[in-house]
């Protein structure tokens, strides 16, 4: 398979990327190109037009404001698992980050590609979501920032009109005790696509779980939050939480309640329901583990890890 013909451009600036995409005939904006140059050759996407973001330097920025870890949307993958910063403020990213693709594709694939493809399987989103992240869309007219909660609107959809870029992942910076992670589950070790997947934030404060956000991937059209789960966690004392087992598998299976999982050749619905449940617990038990080594003494209260 080769492909197909069409016109490349390589501008300099966003403006520039942004008038490009208003004006040429079906054009599509390419970061990596790790997922849309795989579909062009099988023929799934046809684009006259390929804007090409690499040679913009702002959209490979990572930095911080007082509240908020910023990251470019063309940042790939490898330069998120360098960065001092990220493994700072978000080390539960670079984790996430860590488990996508092979050294190839982590060395070409961007955050804003990852995202922008809003496939159910991957792998930042449940992160960001997690850590309650927006994204900054540029378009010829405005810049707006929306939560990424908001920016999927069902599986390969977003928001994003004709002539629109993501410019920026927004991250605001966890309090103290907080404590994230990522949990992937693929059908082999290295280069897997996501069967399930969860993220997990935890909060603790004086022995509770004063704040909470479990994202759920790849059993639903797109990455999801798991309202059932993420409620029957905020406020439980940790203690309980570590202590009552029964009490762990029924969240797991609240998670399981706001799945919506299909069967396709990576698994079936019931597999993927099954192997979330048990994720979900541990996300949840790892999460806590890192609040409470997160959380000054005053926070912890009794109880050992975090509670």
């Amino acid at each position: 398979m080769y492909l197909p013909d069409f016109n490349f451009h390589q501008p300099v600036s966003i403006q520039d990327a942004i008038l490009l995409l208003g004006q040429k005939p079906n054009a599509v904006a390419m970061a990596g190109g790790t997922d849309l140059l795989v579909e062009m050759k099988k023929g799934v996407r046809m684009h006259e037009n390929v804007i090409s973001l690499v040679k913009i330097r702002e959209l490979k920025l990572i930095t911080e404001d007082e509240e908020n870890l910023i990251i470019g949307a063309c940042t790939t993958h490898s330069e998120i698992i360098a960065s001092a910063l990220v493994g700072k403020i978000a080390p539960s990213l670079v984790e996430a980050t860590s488990k996508i693709g092979s050294d190839q594709v982590r060395n070409t694939g961007t955050i804003g590609g990852n995202i922008c493809t809003a496939a159910s399987c991957c792998d930042t989103a449940p992160v960001l979501l997690s850590l309650n992240a927006s994204v900054e869309i540029a378009g010829s007219e405005n810049v707006r920032t929306v939560p990424l909660n908001d920016f999927f609107t069902f599986n390969k959809k977003t928001i994003l009109t004709t002539g629109e870029l993501v410019t920026k992942i927004i991250v605001p910076k966890p309090g103290p005790g907080t404590g994230a992670c990522y949990e992937k589950f693929g059908l082999r070790e290295a280069g897997s696509i996501s069967v399930v997947s969860v993220a997990a934030m935890v909060r603790v404060a004086d022995g509770a779980c004063a704040d909470a956000c479990i994202v759920i991937g790849a059993v639903a059209p797109t990455p999801k939050i798991s309202r059932q789960a993420t409620e029957m966690l905020r406020g439980i004392k940790v203690s309980e939480f570590v202590e009552n087992q029964f009490f762990q598998e029924e969240l797991g299976a609240a998670a399981v309640r706001d799945s919506i999982p299909i069967d396709d050749i990576r698994g079936g619905a019931q597999y993927r329901r099954d192997v979330l449940k048990v994720l979900v617990q541990r996300a949840i038990r790892r999460a806590i583990e890192l609040a409470g080594r997160h959380s000054p003494p005053s926070l912890v209260g009794e109880g050992g890890q975090g509670g």
